[in-house]
Parts: structure tokens; sequence; C-alpha cells
């Protein structure tokens, strides 16, 4: 969506700091003009009770949707604090996706906020993620800070801004629109356990279906070992189910000895006439025909 940048405070809809930007009030940013009309934005170095307008005013001033005084409201599960955008999306957000559909309001909001808005809020408030790798990653909030100036350029930082927030309004879609699909793939996963029989979950094609296996309250999702469902390469693809949300040890592995084997070794192996591999950490396979794809799984269950 187009948006103005101003000097002039009273022309603005939408004031936020000026100078160096961050995630918070980035993202903040970009879903707000997706909510205010011709949205206009003034970056302020400082803002007072002085200054008398009707503006959404964020991430600074100490108001409703700042985050920097003392008691700064926080999060009553965890006790993060919220940031800009997290105080805007709790406020705004609901009502914002009802507009979009009106199916699963409730949990497509709850999803955007633990799965987007909450790690934003958590590193923009001084919770870092621990992460144990022998590399350096960078979070989401380091990729938006990439946007400021080198020390050593000479730029204009309004400028910048808009760009981090026509990329963060990107990720914004792309979150939302995913988890609305996520949410429309749910009924037909429900609908395929109720008719599921044994341990294998057969699927028309492929969408989003573990948590929605882990979350079901049907007693034979606890069975369930494999989904097929059609792979985009052609051919059907075998899944192992992980054991929980948080876990994602399969339930049952390939066993060890066809983990690895592709084609005709797999093939002879299995006794499965279109078997096409088995990966090496056992827990995805293939095969090029729907049959031997069930029979790929019941290997897996039988040997």
């Amino acid at each position: 969506m187009n948006f103005k940048i101003t000097k002039n405070i009273n022309e603005a809809n939408m004031i936020t700091h000026a100078g160096t930007f961050h995630a918070d009030d980035v993202f903040a940013t970009a879903f707000l003009i997706k909510i205010i009309e011709n949205p206009i934005i003034c970056r302020i170095n400082n803002f007072n009770d002085d200054i008398k307008t009707d503006a959404i005013v964020y991430d600074i001033g100490g108001g409703k949707f700042d985050h920097h005084q003392i008691d700064a409201e926080r999060r009553y599960d965890n006790d993060i604090k919220y940031s800009s955008i997290g105080l805007l999306f709790k406020e705004y957000g609901y009502e914002y996706i009802k507009s979009l559909t009106d199916n699963y309001v409730e949990e497509i909001f709850t999803e955007i906020e633990e799965n987007l808005i909450k790690q934003i809020d958590a590193i923009d408030n001084g919770v870092f993620p621990v992460i144990d790798a022998e590399y350096n990653v960078k979070t989401l909030s380091d990729i938006i800070s990439m946007f400021n100036p080198a020390w050593n350029e000479e730029k204009d930082r309004d400028e910048l801004f808009k760009e981090a927030v026509e990329f963060a309004e990107k990720i914004l879609d792309i979150e939302i629109n995913k988890t609305i699909s996520k949410m429309k793939a749910k009924e037909i996963v429900v609908e395929a356990i109720k008719n599921t029989e044994g341990s294998i979950l057969i699927l028309d094609k492929f969408m989003p279906f573990k948590n929605f296996i882990h979350e079901s309250t049907n007693p034979k999702a606890k069975n369930l070992k494999f989904a097929i469902f059609p792979s985009i390469r052609d051919g059907y693809t075998v899944h192992t189910i992980p054991v929980s949300k948080l876990n994602r040890e399969p339930r049952l592995r390939f066993p060890i000895e066809i983990s690895g084997l592709r084609d005709k070794e797999l093939q002879d192996k299995t006794g499965i006439e279109t078997a096409v591999f088995v990966h090496p950490d056992g827990f995805i396979g293939a095969c090029n025909t729907l049959e031997d794809a069930i029979k790929l799984a019941n290997y897996a269950l039988y040997n």
C-alpha cells in the first residue's frame, strides 16, 4: 500500500520516532497502513503532552502504543512485554483479520501473534533467543535493522524506513495469508482423520497437517504414524508424524536398512515397484503411485 512520510506533524495520522528504526516500529507501521485510510507518517525526535493530535502515536511518547515506560503492558502467560507492534496488533489485529475472513478468526489471530508478533516484541524488549549453533543466525529483527544506513553512509533515514516498511508489509502479508490458508486446511485434515482407519493418513493434496493431528481430540489421531499426499515433484510423499508440536522426532522412522536407499536398490529391498527414495534420516519417503506409497508406509509399520 502507498503511504506518505511527512515532516509536518499536523498533516500526519501516524506518528512514531525518528532516527534508527527497529522491527517493532517498522512492523507497526506496516500493520497500520493496512487499517488507516490515506496513511501519512511523521517521524519525530520527541513527543510530549504539548503536541495535540488525533494521530495514532506509537513507540514514542509513553502512551497506549508505547512500551518504554516502567509500567508497560506485559503478556499474562509468559511476562514478555509488548512492543509497539504487539500493542497495535492486540488492539486492532482481530478486527483486521475479521475483515479478511469469517472463519477461525480467533485461531488465526493467535497463530500470527505466536509465530510473528511475539518474537518481535521479545527481541525489542531485550529477550533474545538462545541459539546453539556454530554459525551466526540473523533474526527478523536483525534483518530489519540492516535497512538502517551504515555508520559512514549519508542516506535519508526516512527513505530507508520506507523501504523497510515495504519489506515488512510483504512479510506480514505472507504470514497472514499463509495462516488463513493453513486454517482452511484444518477442516480437510480433521475430516481425513475422522475417515482414517489404522496408522496412515491419506490427503488429496499437500497441506499443513502436523499441528492439526496434535491438536485433534479424535482418538484416531494418536495412532497416526504416516501421512501420504501427492508430491509437488510428481508421485506421492510418505511423511512421518512428529511426536508433538515441540518434538519433531518421528513417532516412527523408516527402518534403518532402507533409509538412504533410492530407486532400484530400494525397490529390490522392499519389493515395492515404484519406490523412489527414503531419506537417510528415515523421516520421509516417496513412490510414484498411491498404492505403492501405502505399501512403503506399511513396510515401515511392520518391519
